[in-house]
Order: C-alpha cells, then structure tokens, then sequence
C-alpha cells in the first residue's frame, strides 16, 4: 500500500522544512517569530506597541510563564494581557509552563519549540532598572545562544519611551558580522514606522571616514535599504558620539558574545536619551537580497 496522498503532503512539508533550516533565512523570506518570556503576566508593563510594529505583518509571538501552582489563574492573565495583539490580527500562541524554576522551564519551552518545523527565532527580553534579575537574563541569553535563537534584549527608557515611533539609529561595528538581525528588525520598524533609518558607525582617527562611509554604503547596498536612509560616521569616543548621533526614537546595537554587560546597556540607554535594544544573529539569517 502506498502512502495516503494528505500524509505523502504533510511528509513533503516536513522534509522541505527541515532542509531549508540548513540555509541562511534571507531577507525575502525571513520573518520575526518573538519567543516572549514573562514572568508575572499580571503585573507586566512591557512595550506590546514596539513588539506589535516588530512582528507586523507576517510574524508571531509565543509568549509563556513559569509557574509551579495557579497555572489556570495565570494562563487567564497571559491571555489578557495580549489581547490587544490578538485584537490586531497579530498571531499569538502562550502557555503556561509549570515548574519551580524560570530558567529551567524556559530552557523546556526551548527545547521543545526546537523540534517544530515553525518556531521563534528570537528571544525577545527586556531590562529594567532593577539588577535582581541580571543573572537569569544572562542564564536565558545563553540557553537561546545553544539553540541557534536570535536574541534581542530591550533597555526602554524611562520618560522617552518611543518617542514618536518614526526614526531610528542603527549602529555598526566596523567589520563585526553580527548585523544582520539587526538590519532585519530595523526593516521591520521602518516599514511600519515610515520614518528615516540613521546607519552609524564611529572611529577615532578622521583618516578612517572615507573608508567607514563606503563600508555603510556597502551594508546598505546588500541588504537594499529603503530610500529613506542616512549615513553617519561620528568623530570620537564612543560615549560622546552617543550624545552628538542624531535624534532617534530607537536605537539599535549589536550584541556582544559572553556575559551580558548590563551596567553597560543602562549607561547606553542614559546617554543616547533613547530606549536602546541590542540584537545578536543566531547564524541562520541574512540581511542580504
């Protein structure tokens, strides 16, 4: 007997799949599927607007908490709490995982949502102004990094918010390969925000400003950035260059390999007067076209 034509279909589907995880997701097809970890639903206050216009139009949220009892309770406010996602027609799955432990059930919902043919590829986290809870950020950063998710982790600050939600920096680090995340995400922002995107890059030696411009050329010619795009190469310290960079509503940073410096990640948001979020590839996207 041979296979039942829907089965042969759903096989097709699942091997077509697994082969394309072996390739770069490029730009064309890639898509921001968020993994959102929170802790207390109930009393979360993270930016639902800046996730909305991320995922927007084709993305997806899995959101999920870690709880050892009140689980039905809990799943009842992760539901309330998106809702308004839900209500703009964004797609949105959560759960509840139950377990004494964050960490160790985040590291579950990883494991688990790996063996999917659609999964996230992003863990999206945030940092307050509160240290508590450094270490297990640090601990869920390196659980994603060991299974090939990006990672995006958002510095929000306090009175500015997102400003007007239209422009946007984004920062380069000559000859560092990890930006096309961030030039996917900052896609995705400009699409919906409709504003200008500042690429940046900075050095000390002026001699280096013709060569730091062509190589932002480069970057925007390969990931064939809108229309609505500026280059910046700033003069200086990297701290003074924050102060002088233009306005923006967001800015964009890469993200360092090893042990999150957050000390550092609040100094940035202070500085540039902006919320700040800072992105690292997992190595399966490409900016380019």
């Amino acid at each position: 007997m041979g296979r039942h034509p829907g089965g042969l279909v759903l096989y097709l589907v699942e091997r077509t799949a697994k082969l394309a995880e072996k390739f770069p997701r490029h730009q064309i097809t890639w898509k921001p599927d968020l993994l959102l970890p929170i802790e207390e639903p109930a009393t979360w206050t993270g930016p639902l607007l800046l996730i909305q216009n991320i995922i927007d139009p084709s993305g997806s949220i899995f959101a999920f908490t870690v709880k050892k009892e009140k689980r039905e309770e809990t799943q009842n406010a992760l539901n309330e709490l998106l809702m308004p996602l839900q209500d703009k027609g964004g797609l949105v799955r959560s759960t509840v995982i139950e377990d004494s432990d964050f960490v160790h059930g985040a590291t579950l919902v990883i494991q688990v949502l790996r063996s999917r043919t659609v999964r996230p590829n992003i863990l999206f986290l945030t940092v307050g102004r509160d240290t508590e809870k450094d270490d297990m950020i640090n601990q869920l950063i390196n659980q994603a990094s060991r299974y090939d998710l990006g990672i995006m982790v958002l510095c929000q600050h306090p009175r500015m918010a997102f400003g007007m939600q239209k422009d946007l920096n984004l920062w380069f680090r000559d000859k560092s390969p990890n930006w096309h995340l961030a030039v996917l995400v900052a896609l995705q922002l400009q699409l919906n925000w409709g504003g200008t995107i500042n690429l940046i890059t900075t050095t000390s030696d002026k001699k280096e400003k013709r060569r730091l411009q062509s190589f932002l050329d480069r970057i925007s010619d390969r990931a064939r950035l809108p229309s609505m795009t500026d280059f910046h190469v700033l003069i200086g310290p990297f701290k003074e260059c924050l102060k002088k960079a233009p306005r923006a509503d967001i800015n964009i940073f890469g993200l360092a390999a090893g042990n999150v410096l957050f000390t550092q990640i609040r100094e940035v948001t202070d500085l540039s007067k902006s919320s700040c979020v800072f992105i690292k590839d997992s190595g399966q996207e490409s900016a380019t076209v």
